[in-house]
């Protein structure tokens, strides 16, 4: 009977663990994480899962002491993923255990050597040292307006002001709590901006903008009549999910705003957020976990269309984005630099400010961590930055009036000659006479062969790329009439950022093809015919294709080749009509060679409309049709011998 007994309190215990599960994994789905935490607390006997949740809800209410002692436990049952590792030595990072976090961190690059958060670790595990102590002489300044709830994402608007993120609640909203932290939903504030640059006398922004939920942050031109804010995507008759949406507005009147409008791009299968226009409000950057990035949030850029509308958004890529989270961007227009968070860079814990520079050429370079005393071990993000050296930023840190507060500061400066700014360039010469080659074709590759940049040199030979640093590259050079140039370049093999690498191109025999003739050895033997075309026609004759073929087989025959292609058109109709045509003519061409496997690379494209007849069958001149045959053609002449 005691047996039996027995038997029924153990199965009655399992029932009512199991049941805590089921709630406690409800809250946490929920974001309830508070509710989360007391459930699972409950349970006696906590496996590997509950321990992960446990500290993920910890975490998510800024408790990392919890989150870390729930993750080492976690570590020890012996079933954690990769991903464990990773975010068990991102915590001990927020709680300043810098050396036990990189050994977890070497233990997560063994897991998973290809993620790039492990391989920036690897090249320095002890990168945490030079960002404590960072020579940037500023003070960061707790401002007057922050509250005890959430304060953060400050923005400029109209010059003297600062429009701001806060959950203080002061609306008939106040009750309404987010799950997540159970402080009441974000709205806008506004503040003024002191010549000291201090933020004084806060006010509640426009009702139209500010609802139920989630209205922030927000973004704003130069003119302060434009805006994008933030929101949940809700329904009036359920509760908001976790999804953010952007959506602009615009001000009437100059006295109150719209009602705001969702932009095109958004989804409810994913988040658009925390977005910085640029100042004539053209360009903006945002944060979004859409498919296809690179990790939990990318920031992305996109372009509005002289209607007004906003086109399509384009990922950052990998100079900015990694496997983590990238958030809060800013990009300062006048400097070219772009700030934003991220907690997939080497860091000091949580978000992490970066700055990177947009390269003349394209792309960005290598983020630098701003190191101390603006980055901590907890999140510091919403950084805005102007000329003179003033700004802000918004932060958890230890020292805090609340959750999230918002820091100024002043007379920041050094950051921009820490920028790794690498770059290629040289001046192409006659090796002969030493004169300068303009129109030279130069063309960068990668270290897989994959084309990068191309230039052609200006009227003093000159070429210049941007690159990343620590890379290596190929440089191929070529000009008509001259044998070809190429070089490696690994830039870890300078002692400078700025690499020189000029060329000197010599004149092999002349090599013609076409109308002309062809002398030498080898490639400049070969003559190649012109193409002919049908009156106001740019398709490729059928008998034509064999002599396109032929080309082909000797583009194969010889990989260094290049081959120009040049078209004509007869005299009859006008100057630009024809210059179109010809353009066509060349088009069909190449776009043949191309899809017969000939790389683009290797093929020059010119069109000359009637400029260059092969007889005198000019404007006003009587002639016959074979004689207008003669002029529509297109023309190949092979730019090197090798």
């Amino acid at each position: 009977m005691l047996l039996m007994i027995f038997g029924l309190l153990t199965i009655t215990n399992v029932q009512s663990q199991s049941l805590r599960l089921k709630k406690a994994d409800k809250y946490f789905r929920e974001f309830s994480y508070d509710k989360a935490i007391k459930a699972y607390e409950s349970i006696d006997d906590k496996n590997a899962g509950i321990y992960r949740n446990l500290a993920k809800s910890y975490l998510m209410l800024g408790n990392t002491g919890k989150a870390e002692e729930n993750y080492s436990k976690l570590m020890s049952t012996g079933k954690y993923k990769p991903s464990d590792v990773y975010d068990y030595a991102s915590v001990l990072l927020m709680n300043k255990k810098y050396d036990e976090a990189a050994n977890w961190m070497q233990k997560y690059y063994k897991l998973n050597p290809k993620d790039s958060r492990a391989q920036a670790f690897m090249k320095n595990p002890l990168y945490y040292r030079d960002l404590l102590k960072s020579d940037l002489n500023v003070k960061l300044e707790n401002q007057p307006i922050n509250t005890e709830y959430e304060d953060f994402s400050p923005v400029y608007y109209r010059g003297n002001q600062v429009v701001f993120a806060s959950s203080r609640g002061d609306s008939k909203f106040f009750n309404r709590k987010w799950n997540g932290n159970r402080q009441p939903f974000l709205d806008l504030y506004k503040a003024d901006l002191t010549d000291g640059n201090t933020l004084t006398n806060v006010t509640k922004f426009d009702e139209n903008v500010n609802k139920k939920y989630h209205d922030a942050p927000a973004t704003f031109n130069k003119d302060g009549d434009y805006m994008v804010v933030t929101r949940n995507v809700y329904d009036e008759e359920k509760l908001p999910d976790n999804k953010l949406m952007l959506y602009e507005s615009e001000l009437q009147y100059d006295q109150y705003w719209s009602e705001p409008e969702p932009l095109s791009f958004n989804s409810k299968e994913y988040s658009c957020g925390q977005a910085s226009l640029t100042p004539d409000g053209n360009t903006m950057y945002f944060a979004s976990d859409m498919p296809g990035g690179f990790g939990g949030t990318d920031i992305y850029k996109v372009e509005r269309r002289g209607d007004g509308s906003w086109g399509n958004p384009v990922n950052l890529g990998k100079d900015i984005n990694t496997e983590g989270n990238e958030m809060f961007p800013y990009f300062d227009e006048q400097g070219g630099y772009l700030f934003y968070s991220s907690n997939g860079l080497p860091g000091l814990g949580g978000l992490d400010i970066f700055v990177s520079k947009v390269r003349k050429g394209g792309g960005y370079t290598t983020p630098l961590n701003l190191g101390s005393p603006i980055n901590t071990n907890r999140d510091d993000f919403s950084f805005i930055y102007r000329e003179d050296g003033s700004g802000f930023l918004s932060s958890n840190r230890e020292g805090g009036k609340g959750d999230d507060d918002i820091y100024g500061f002043r007379n920041l400066k050094g950051f921009q000659d820490k920028i790794e700014d690498c770059s290629i360039s040289g001046t192409i010469k006659d090796k002969k006479t030493e004169e300068p080659l303009d129109f030279a074709r130069v063309v960068l590759y990668d270290a897989n062969n994959k084309k990068i940049g191309e230039a052609e040199t200006d009227v003093d030979g000159k070429y210049a790329f941007p690159i990343d640093c620590g890379d290596a590259y190929k440089l191929r050079v070529s000009r008509y009439g001259y044998q070809p140039g190429s070089a490696d370049i690994d830039t870890k093999e300078f002692d400078t950022p700025d690499i020189v690498k000029d060329f000197a191109l010599y004149q092999p025999d002349e090599a013609y093809a076409g109308g002309g003739q062809g002398s030498g050895k080898g490639l400049c033997s070969h003559k190649i015919s012109p193409l002919y075309y049908d009156l106001d026609k740019y398709y490729i004759r059928y008998n034509d294709k064999v002599k396109l073929d032929e080309i082909i087989k000797l583009m194969n025959e010889y990989p260094e080749m290049v081959l120009e292609v040049a078209s004509h058109t007869d005299s009859r109709a006008s100057k630009a009509y024809n210059v179109t045509l010809s353009k066509n003519r060349t088009n069909s061409v190449v776009q043949y060679l191309v899809d017969h496997g000939i790389n683009r690379d290797r093929i020059v494209a010119k069109w000359f409309g009637e400029i260059y007849p092969v007889n005198g069958c000019v404007d006003g001149v009587p002639c016959s049709e074979e004689e207008h045959q003669q002029n529509r053609r297109t023309e190949f002449r092979i730019l090197n011998c090798v």
